[in-house]
């Protein structure tokens, strides 16, 4: 799974738009938005929103597993009731 910080950078070089204009434009400290976007950020849940906003992009969260996929695990057929 890659980070949210890898995929918000790719967005942003996608959209050739420098994080120099984005942490101005949001009035974040540019050093701070670099630090949060790197691989080992941990980005606030604010930051993440403001980025994903200002790059008019949304967040969709999924399950990992395949809709109807999920197996109910069946009783232990070993044991004998008495």
């Amino acid at each position: 799974m890659e980070s949210i910080g890898k995929e918000i950078r790719e967005i942003v070089k996608r959209k050739k738009i420098s994080f120099y204009r984005i942490a101005k434009d949001l009035g974040i400290a540019q050093e701070s938005l670099y630090r949060s976007l790197h691989d080992d950020g941990n980005p606030r849940w604010e930051t993440i929103k403001k980025v994903l906003h200002y790059l008019e992009c949304d967040i969709i969260i999924k399950p990992n597993r395949k809709e109807g996929k999920l197996e109910k695990s069946k009783p232990s057929r070993s044991r004998r009731h008495i």
